[in-house]
Formats: structure tokens, C-alpha cells, sequence
């Protein structure tokens, strides 16, 4: 099986990406898709946040362990992508380089037979800004993903 998953940065302008991959692939296989996709760079790391209805996050996983009393399932390398992006419209919340913090939404567009060894770039939309935008953390910060992800649930 393969997977097609839109990112989209959340920026001011559409920047999305839709990704190709392998159902059977881990996030961090996805976090180096996103990581090529939008042309990042590859020396910073990134985490992924499982979210509830409100885009609010819930468990982080993170690209590797930062200590011993960290729990082996929310290491990206050991969650498949079909375990946590599992029927269409799944998301996760995607967050790269926490010192400028890069946010995106990552939406499970459609999964479909076939074999693809490496995941690729299919569709790009709009251009990634060079610094990452700016991001206010308020209490109706919420409300406003909601928002702005909602228009995109209807494509």
C-alpha cells in the first residue's frame, strides 16, 4: 500500500506539499519526505504531535530517545505511518527546528495499492518563505488552526 499526504505549512500563503510513501514506512522515513519536500535543512530535527479534534497536540514522538526513561513507541523509527495516519483524513501536527519552529498539518489524503520504494514529492504548491514564519502562541491559537485546516478538509 501507499499513502499520499499533504503538508501544509502554516504560513500566511498556501505552501503545501503532497507526498507519496509507503504505507509500511515509519515517520521518521516521513520526517526526511518533509525534510527533502520543502527543501529543509537536514541538520535540525523535528517532532511529530498526535492531535485531537481541535488540533491541539496531544504525545509527542520525536526522532530518537533523549534519555533512558524514554518511551520506545514514540520514537518515530518505531511507528509505522498506518498506525497513527490510519484512514483518510488522519492528521498529525509536524513540528521542525524548535528554535524558529517550522509548524505543519499533515493530513492523510488517500491510501491506495501499489508498491513505491521511495517516497517522492508529487505535487507542490506555493514557495517556503526563507526564515519561518512568525508564531503566536495564544489562547485562541486553537481556534485559529481550526480554522485555517478546516478550508483544507473540504479538498
Amino acid at each position: 500500500m501507499k499513502s499520499k499526504i499533504q503538508i501544509y505549512l502554516e504560513y500566511k500563503k498556501d505552501v503545501i506539499r503532497d507526498i507519496e510513501i509507503a504505507s509500511t514506512s515509519n515517520l521518521e522515513q516521513l520526517h526526511y519526505a518533509i525534510i527533502d519536500a520543502f527543501n529543509l535543512n537536514k541538520n535540525e530535527i523535528g517532532s511529530f504531535y498526535t492531535i485531537d479534534s481541535d488540533i491541539a497536540p496531544l504525545e509527542e514522538i520525536t526522532l530518537f530517545g533523549f534519555n533512558d526513561k524514554s518511551n520506545p513507541r514514540l520514537i518515530m523509527k518505531n511507528i509505522k505511518i498506518s498506525s497513527v495516519l490510519h484512514e483518510n483524513g488522519a492528521q498529525l501536527l509536524y513540528v521542525y527546528d524548535f528554535l524558529v519552529m517550522w509548524r505543519f498539518l499533515i493530513t492523510l489524503r488517500e491510501t491506495s495499492e501499489g508498491i513505491i520504494k521511495n517516497p517522492r514529492c508529487i505535487n507542490k504548491i506555493g514557495e517556503i518563505p526563507e526564515t519561518a514564519p512568525d508564531i503566536q502562541f495564544e489562547s485562541n491559537q486553537v481556534d485559529h488552526y481550526h480554522e485555517v485546516f478546516e478550508e483544507w478538509n473540504e479538498y
